[in-house]
């Protein structure tokens, strides 16, 4: 059975959200909605992998949905954005956050139907890694992992969403061919980090400061030739950023 799409919709106008949740419910594609009033309280508590889709009105009371978009796109680069809205002014906007679908009020079922089945062959596409844990099968999205860390034989995967302990049978080892160089480094016999999840590097106490607050702690042989990879993608993501 196909696991129900994570689905927000943030819409500060009560019979907006109303008619979306109707049309998502009258679908035929399962879908989890979580309805949020202004795009303040989407965004606390967002992270990585939260959601598959994003319904978003561009015109609210407070944070304007584009503004709203560029949050989420700091932390998330695949959710699916569907803006929704009375006025086509922010279309280039939404293309520039890669937003797929821009949805004109009154929105119509058949396009809520449409972005729930692009934000559906989008979760079938993305990069995920499935481990064992807790007895069974969980996939996890790879841009929401900040660290591996392994202890006692024991594998924990921590993410945006919290830490995850794998089972036994998997080992640090099989892990880290799965996640991309760059960004993830295996920087110590215990750990692959994520470096966009790096807050601070201190060479004298060959550690990473993670910007959830924890700690990644790095071979001493090895702090000269990690510092360097650090600061290479450091660099790479200044220039790409310039670049667009």
């Amino acid at each position: 059975m196909e696991n129900p799409l994570k689905t927000a919709i943030c819409e500060d106008r009560p019979e907006d959200a109303a008619l979306l949740v109707d049309y998502i419910s009258r679908s035929g594609i399962a879908a989890a909605c979580e309805v949020f009033p202004s795009g303040e309280e989407l965004l606390n508590g967002f992270f990585a992998g939260r959601y598959d889709l994003i319904f978003l009105d561009i015109y609210m009371q407070g944070m304007r949905g584009i503004d709203a978009a560029e949050k989420i796109r700091e932390k998330d680069e695949s959710v699916v954005l569907a803006f929704t809205t009375t006025s086509r002014d922010h279309a280039l906007e939404s293309y520039r956050l890669g937003a797929l679908k821009y949805l004109e009020k009154p929105v119509k079922a058949a396009e809520v139907k449409q972005a729930l089945s692009l934000a559906r062959a989008n979760r079938s596409s993305a990069a995920y890694i499935s481990v064992m844990a807790g007895g069974k099968k969980t996939d996890i999205p790879i841009n929401s992992i900040l660290y591996c860390e392994q202890q006692n034989h024991a594998v924990t995967l921590n993410t945006e969403g919290g830490p995850l302990r794998a089972s036994q049978s998997v080992k640090l080892s099989a892990i880290e061919p799965l996640l991309p160089s760059p960004p993830f480094l295996r920087c110590h016999q215990s750990y692959v980090v994520n470096l966009r999840y790096v807050e601070k590097l201190d060479r004298e106490m060959r550690t990473f400061t993670m910007k959830n607050g924890g700690t990644v702690y790095i071979r001493r042989q090895d702090i000269k030739k990690t510092a360097e990879a650090y600061e290479d993608y450091l660099f790479c993501t200044a220039r790409n950023a310039r670049d667009d």
